[in-house]
């Protein structure tokens, strides 16, 4: 019986120790698309994007936005990668964490303070992904968002 503590014991601690690191700051910047509102799109819908982020000096200088399109067969067209200075996003500086929203509109040209998406011919899928760059040019992960229709 006293070994099975034991091994159930360490195991605890190695869990605990891997929920722990996951957490960690590092010199590159992490970054985690967690949504994207609303699941259908027409036009004149405002596309909401949400992610978080982490980077241990807090230098974040640059955003990357990668739209992609996937047609039928399931293959994918990725559009030009559109950069952003981090200032665009209304954060402050020296931020270690912080949460991003970013609104996009679609097909129209109503708000004049958000990208504009380009409306498609025919109903078709499409996400979005995020790239974040510091000021010493680490680049973090490409993570991105979920399918939604744009009709």
């Amino acid at each position: 019986m006293g070994m099975r503590r034991n091994f159930i014991l360490w195991g605890s601690l190695f869990m605990l120790m891997v929920a722990c690191n996951k957490d960690k700051f590092t010199s590159e910047p992490q970054v985690q698309v967690n949504s994207i509102q609303p699941s259908v799109v027409v036009s004149g819908n405002v596309i909401k994007l949400l992610a978080s982020y982490t980077d241990q000096e807090g230098d974040l200088d640059s955003i990357y936005i990668v739209y992609k399109w996937y047609n039928a067969t399931g293959s994918t067209r990725a559009d030009t990668l559109q950069r952003y200075p981090i200032t665009r996003l209304g954060l402050p500086g020296a931020l270690r964490k912080a949460d991003i929203q970013l609104e996009f509109e679609y097909n129209t040209f109503n708000q004049p303070d958000l990208v504009t998406l380009p409306g498609v011919l025919r109903d078709t899928t499409a996400s979005f992904g995020l790239v974040l760059i510091d000021k010493t040019r680490k680049r973090s992960n490409y993570s991105e968002s979920a399918r939604i229709r744009l009709r």
